[in-house]
Order: C-alpha cells, then sequence, then structure tokens
C-alpha cells in the first residue's frame, strides 16, 4: 500500500456516490414509456376511420441503457474493491497512533491539525504528518 491510494480513499468514496446515483438516473430513462399514433379502421361498414395509440418501451434505447448500466456497475464494483484492499490494509498496520492518524486524516478527511490533537492531545499538524512520512518510508 501507497500514500497515493490511501490519498485516494475519499475521492473512491464520493465517485462510489455519483456512479450509484448515475445508475438510478439511468434505470429511471431505460424505464421510460414511448408513444405513438397510427390511423385505423373499424373491422365492420362503414369502415370509419380513427386514431388508435399505442405504447411501449424502446427497446434499443432500454438495451443501450443497459448496457451503460452495467459498465458503471463494474466500475463501482472495482471500486469497492479498491475501498476493501485500503480498509485491510489499514487493519494490518501494527502501530495504534499510525492506524488512528489514516483513519482521522485519510478515510475522515480532517486537516493535519485537528488529526493531531486527537491523536497527540496537541494541535501541531507536523507531528501527525511526519510519524506518517516516516512509516511509509520505512514500509
Amino acid at each position: 500500500m501507497d500514500l497515493k491510494k490511501l490519498e485516494q480513499y475519499k475521492d473512491k468514496t464520493r465517485e462510489i456516490k455519483m456512479l450509484e446515483s448515475r445508475i438510478l438516473e439511468i434505470q429511471q430513462e431505460a424505464e421510460e414509456y414511448v408513444s405513438d399514433t397510427v390511423r385505423g379502421s373499424t373491422s365492420a361498414f362503414p369502415y370509419t376511420e380513427h386514431t388508435i395509440r399505442i405504447t411501449g418501451i424502446d427497446m434499443k434505447k432500454r438495451e443501450r441503457v443497459n448496457n451503460v448500466k452495467e459498465k458503471l456497475i463494474i466500475r463501482k464494483t472495482a471500486l469497492y474493491h479498491e475501498l476493501e484492499e485500503i480498509e485491510n490494509f489499514i487493519e494490518s498496520v501494527e502501530d495504534s497512533k499510525v492506524r488512528q492518524i489514516i483513519e482521522l486524516r485519510y478515510i475522515k478527511g480532517m486537516q493535519w491539525n485537528r488529526v493531531a490533537l486527537k491523536v497527540y492531545g496537541y494541535p501541531n499538524g507536523d507531528t501527525a504528518r511526519k510519524k506518517i512520512k516516516r512509516f511509509f518510508k520505512e514500509a
């Protein structure tokens, strides 16, 4: 695991939410009905002509939408696997302070000063930042 993957955690969770809303939008789009009118007549004499309205689902559009939806689901699944990999890495870290710093900074997105205040009890973000830099240099 490297620092760049950790820094991407928040962005990936945001992207998952965006993909989920896009999938919902696309599902609604696939279920839209189309309608048209045709001219017909009665089956018996005097064969009076009248308009008939027909409705249905545009199957070509539905197929295109489903293809896009499948691609979005594949992307979302890949992102979930990447998040799971990051979570497994965090669980494997033995140093409690490092785990806390990673959780607060990269998972919750706190500023360095707030992270230092929570972990060390004083608001000097350099301490927490340097601890993480050293951890990843050694790894």
